[in-house]
């Protein structure tokens, strides 16, 4: 029988990026998989970002633009998502990109080859502006065994490379770092050196319930039926990580099932002059740890079912850790 090629909609919200753009959707037509849609929602850039998007428009027929005003990126992000016509359905910054050229094709592999999954995800790299790979996000790093990138994945160094000591406002940078680094996330980081395979599945369920891990979220690829179902709509939350927050924990407790692949899907890059926004970061944070911690007491030793995205039954196992 025939491979299934679905349709992926990647879709990207992106306000005055004409100095990534270009990157970003030379990854994306670079990618072997061919039945995919880029929809790019653009907040009325006032740069050359535009005049960008609108050039590969023209040679690439399933890249579609929109240039209106919004509310903020998970707005944004939001039209673009309505506007989508995929059976999956991918997260795209307008600064980042994909790493993998095979990343749209393996994630389908896994699809058609195993119908319960709903989700699949990949390892995030971290990217300085101006270009260099830093190594894999500290939270995923114990997951990648992807040789290519086997000396990049020192994640003390990737850490501290997202200070350019060059620029006036590395200090700053240095103490929002600093202030980050709560005794949970070091132990993460020092847990990263020690490699491992990524829990599948059921098993993910239980790896959730202890360490609060959510899917990063452009790494992951999504049922489209599944995301809309499991994230909350714009207006209510305008927020895309909060959103993000949102669907992982909508998406375990109600026994879906994800599969990972422990390579480098794409990048994500760190910016120095980024807003600081650890006071909301944390509540949002706290709220979503919370709520983990509620569903944890509720479930342990108790028998959970599992389920496809189309609602079936697939598995029950009593949970443990």
């Amino acid at each position: 029988m025939a491979e299934r090629e679905p349709l992926i909609s990647i879709i990207c919200a992106i306000r005055n990026e004409d100095r990534f753009i270009r990157e970003t959707l030379d990854t994306v037509v670079s990618q072997s998989y061919l039945n995919w849609e880029l929809v790019i929602m653009d907040g009325g850039s006032t740069d050359k970002t535009l005049s960008i998007l609108q050039e590969y428009e023209g040679i690439y027929k399933n890249i579609i633009v929109y240039s209106e005003s919004d509310s903020g990126q998970w707005h944004a992000l939001d039209k673009a998502l309505a506007l989508s016509k995929g059976e999956y359905v991918t997260m795209l910054c307008g600064q980042d990109g994909y790493l993998d050229k095979e990343w749209l094709k393996r994630c389908v592999e896994v699809f058609n080859n195993d119908k319960d999954i709903s989700l699949v995800w990949g390892v995030p790299i971290n990217m300085s502006e101006d270009g260099k790979l830093l190594g894999p996000h500290y939270a995923y790093a114990r997951f990648l065994k992807d040789d290519k990138y086997g000396s990049q994945t020192k994640p003390i160094s990737t850490i501290m490379a997202k200070i350019d000591w060059s620029r006036d406002s590395a200090m700053k940078r240095f103490w929002q770092l600093l202030r980050k680094l709560t005794w949970s996330r070091m132990r993460i980081v020092f847990l990263s050196f020690i490699k491992e395979d990524i829990p599948q599945k059921e098993d993910w369920l239980e790896y959730w319930i202890r360490t609060n891990r959510v899917f990063p979220e452009g790494n992951m690829v999504v049922d489209k039926k599944v995301f809309l179902k499991h994230t909350k709509r714009f207006p209510e939350e305008k927020m895309a990580n909060a959103a993000l927050l949102d669907f992982c924990f909508n998406f375990n407790v109600n026994g879906l099932l994800s599969y990972g692949l422990s390579l480098a899907a794409s990048f994500g890059r760190s910016h120095v002059e980024g807003q600081d926004l650890r006071e909301h970061d944390t509540e949002l944070t706290r709220n979503y740890y919370e709520k983990v911690s509620e569903f944890r007491k509720k479930i342990i030793g108790k028998p959970f079912a599992f389920f496809d995205s189309m609602g079936r039954v697939v598995s029950e196992r009593v949970i443990k850790i």
